[in-house]
């Protein structure tokens, strides 16, 4: 940061008694001195010979001079030191307002020649000072044809010594002509030995600045040395880094860890082939406990077939039965009464016969149920007890293979 003491500082080294003013008086000397011949050779005063339209014809480039020379570099120069107080404020303000801090180095983000450039845009008009030089010299050579245009006689003179009288004019004229673009020519050369006399000054104290002030600023060296800097510093931490994970406690640590898992995965991948086999097995079980349920299923169908036919049947002697009896009831009015005791005492038998079968077919119906009944419930209650005891298995495998997982 640019302190009150360094402005103090700086502002010593550029202490200058030059005066504007002064410049400028210098810049008009010559010049000036030249016009006034001119004008006291016009009055007479002087033997060269001048004719009124050069007199005014110079007196118009002398007057664009005065008009370009505070543009001139000598002047400019000069006002630039005359406001070096201002110019440190300026750049104290500017560096201020461009800080940067870069591995706890604070400077400025910027450059002197950037502040210079800006500062000084208002001393002097660039345009006008690029063009001078030229157009003093453009200015007397137009004042020349002008001035042999002006004194350019019509040639109309019929007689040999008004001819001769005519040119003399002319040559006179034209003599008086050149003076124009010999008083253009000297202001560009005394534009020009001034205006790099001013610009040699004014870089030898923006020179000065620059290397009082470079502490100042960021520099691309700078920047590129902190970069080498915090580069070297990155790589040394690599290499302690490095170090670490090449030392053979390390390494060994490493083979321990990378064992540890291969053995893990080794663990896992034959609980993965225990797994996997027990479940083909399931699956294997499942697919036999699927055939038993299609089998008893189809028995039970043929089994309660059979008993609807038994069931047709009894139906049947039923329907015979009652037949037979209304025969009976038929007949019984047309028997006496041994035929009827013999034929009742047959009937008792038939009937005592035929409840005999029906209580025969009665027992089979239900031991067949009852039996069939036990074979299902134990098949099923099998079946069941089978799938729990292999949805146990599967949930444990896959809890162990979870916890292996982890």
């Amino acid at each position: 940061m640019l302190s009150n003491d360094s402005f103090i500082d700086l502002g010593t080294k550029f202490q200058t008694t030059c005066k504007p003013m002064s410049r400028i008086f210098i810049l008009l000397t010559v010049p000036t001195a030249l016009f006034a011949l001119i004008i006291l050779c016009y009055l007479g005063k002087l033997p060269l010979k001048v004719e009124i339209h050069s007199v005014i014809l110079i007196g118009f480039i002398y007057f664009i001079y005065l008009f370009f020379t505070r543009h001139n570099a000598y002047y400019a120069s000069c006002k630039f030191k005359t406001q070096q107080e201002g110019m440190f404020f300026s750049l104290k303000d500017y560096v201020d307002n461009n800080l940067l801090t870069i591995d706890n180095i604070t400077k400025a983000n910027g450059s002197v020649d950037d502040f210079l450039k800006d500062y000084t845009s208002n001393l002097r008009n660039n345009n006008f000072s690029s063009i001078a030089s030229s157009i003093f010299p453009t200015l007397g050579i137009l004042g020349t044809f002008i001035s042999i245009a002006l004194s350019m006689p019509d040639f109309s003179s019929g007689t040999t010594d008004a001819l001769e009288k005519e040119i003399s004019l002319l040559l006179g004229g034209v003599g008086t002509a050149f003076y124009v673009s010999i008083y253009g020519i000297f202001l560009s050369i005394w534009w020009t030995f001034f205006e790099k006399i001013g610009m040699s000054r004014f870089e030898h104290d923006t020179y000065l600045i620059k290397e009082d002030t470079k502490t100042f600023f960021w520099t691309r060296i700078d920047i590129e040395s902190i970069h080498i800097k915090s580069n070297l510093d990155n790589f040394s931490k690599m290499s302690e880094v490095f170090e670490k994970l090449t030392s053979s406690d390390m390494m060994d640590n490493i083979n321990l860890l990378i064992e540890k898992r291969v053995g893990l995965l080794d663990d896992i991948l034959k609980k993965e082939v225990l797994l996997s086999s027990k479940i083909d097995d399931n699956i294997d079980n499942n697919e036999k406990l699927s055939i038993m349920l299609r089998d008893m299923t189809l028995n039970m169908s043929t089994t309660i077939k059979s008993f609807e036919h038994q069931k047709d049947a009894y139906v049947l002697s039923a329907q015979l039965l009652n037949n037979s009896i209304e025969k009976l009831n038929n007949h019984l009015d047309n028997l006496s009464s041994d035929n009827l005791k013999a034929i009742y005492t047959n009937i008792i038998k038939s009937i005592e016969t035929m409840k005999s079968d029906m209580e025969k077919i009665e027992w089979k119906f239900k031991q067949g149920i009852d039996e069939y009944d036990a074979k299902f419930t134990d098949k099923l209650q099998n079946s069941l007890e089978s799938i729990d005891q292999q949805t146990v298995k599967i949930i444990e495998d896959l809890t162990e293979f979870k916890e292996l997982s982890k």
